[in-house]
């Protein structure tokens, strides 16, 4: 892992909590892209999302869990490399009271679709933007 700059991250970290929104790049199993903006969590170093069971991101995670993701403003760009994994029963209600607490929705109890809550784990982290280029852009 690389030796990270606490302030620079905790910007990092505190953007990744008060953005609303993120692009999420999946793979179909034919190989085209699929992107979406989509609500997001960031919490203790991982991305969790809510999606329905049948949508498109859902059903080509599960020919591929490799993911790219990016908040949308280009000036300060943040750049996500991860794999997503369904999430544990157990992280289910923690992660619902915080999507609860920044969109004021509840995907339990949402019966417009089933929704699954997606972790996804960083494997590299970009960012430009915020002052910090002279130490490089890769942060993870």
């Amino acid at each position: 892992m690389r030796r990270r700059n606490p302030e620079r991250w905790r910007g990092i970290e505190a953007r990744l909590g008060r953005e609303t929104a993120i692009w999420l790049a999946t793979v179909r199993s034919d190989g085209r892209p699929h992107l979406v903006p989509i609500w997001f969590v960031w919490l203790d170093g991982r991305i969790f999302i809510a999606t329905g069971s049948y949508s498109q991101k859902f059903v080509n995670l599960y020919h591929n869990q490799s993911v790219s993701l990016a908040l949308p403003d280009t000036n300060f760009a943040i750049l996500i490399e991860g794999e997503a994994h369904v999430a544990t029963h157990q992280a289910v209600d923690t992660l619902a009271n915080y999507f609860y607490d920044k969109y004021e929705w509840d995907f339990r109890y949402d019966d417009s679709d089933e929704f699954r809550l997606l972790e996804i784990t960083p494997h590299k982290i970009l960012a430009w933007g915020d002052g910090y280029e002279h130490e490089g852009t890769r942060v993870l």
